[in-house]
């Protein structure tokens, strides 16, 4: 069977926002000024406030094993008049980066502001390697000047006392093939975590694994959830042990056991 490619879309800004106050952001009339928006225009909620960032990252540690490859959209912004045609964006890998370009990401050959466009995205294709399952990938991109656009919008200060600063034309996302337990596994219910336990129990029972980063008790992890999706799991592995199919851990020695 041929292994399937799946993109898995993800979008790191909501576009909805196109207002900006005085103090938020300083405006250059004189020209054309690009920047990566979710340093201006927050695109997480977290605990109801609004995050400002320059970085983010994933994991591919809960995806389905036939996932591949992800591409990350990042939003980038420009001050000054919308263009009537296409105009060319130069970015450029920082030197800091772990990750290899063809290797671990890979970048559009040609990375525009459409024409009309005030918001527009970098489409960063990261793939699925190996070593991400023992390390963690850092990608940080740089907005450079050229022709069409300048990047005079460097960075600001976020915090007076450590002067930890935020940068609008360096953006940087970390990347990982890590799984570990998540928050809403029970051990009590579905015994020690392994990571074929847990994609098989989603797959037959139709559940998402992103689920499970909720926290005991959330919906899809209430004691009736968590005690069906037990019951479930237990009487399947009866019934394929009985049939003389025995499910066994990914080491092929150990068989999985709910409790």
């Amino acid at each position: 069977m041929n292994k399937i490619l799946i993109l898995s879309i993800v979008f790191l800004s909501l576009m909805g926002f196109t207002s900006c106050t005085e103090d938020k952001i300083e405006t250059y009339t004189d020209t054309d000024n690009i920047y990566f928006s979710p340093a201006v225009y927050p695109n997480v909620v977290l605990n109801g406030a609004n995050i400002l960032t320059d970085s983010t990252g994933f994991s591919f540690g809960f995806d389905n094993t036939v996932v591949t490859k992800r591409v990350y959209l990042i939003p980038v912004r420009v001050q000054g008049k919308l263009s009537t045609a296409d105009r060319k964006i130069k970015v450029t890998v920082d030197p800091t980066s772990t990750a290899v370009q063809g290797t671990h990401f890979t970048l559009p050959e040609n990375i525009v502001m459409r024409a009309g466009k005030q918001v527009d995205t970098i489409a960063v294709t990261v793939s699925r390697t190996p070593d991400m399952k023992s390390n963690a990938f850092t990608l940080v991109l740089n907005l450079e000047e050229n022709e069409s656009f300048t990047t005079k919008m460097k960075t600001k200060v976020t915090n007076v006392l450590t002067q930890k600063t935020m940068s609008f034309i360096r953006f940087k996302l970390t990347f990982d093939d890590k799984l570990s337990q998540p928050t809403g596994w029970s051990v009590s219910n579905y015994g020690v975590f392994t990571a074929k336990k847990f994609f098989l129990m989603c797959d037959l029972m139709h559940l998402s694994p992103s689920m499970f980063n909720q926290k005991l008790g959330a919906p899809g992890l209430t004691i009736p959830e968590a005690m069906y999706y037990q019951a479930f799991m237990k009487r399947y592995l009866a019934d394929q042990k009985a049939s003389g199919n025995t499910i066994y851990e990914a080491d092929g020695i150990t068989e999985m056991f709910f409790p």
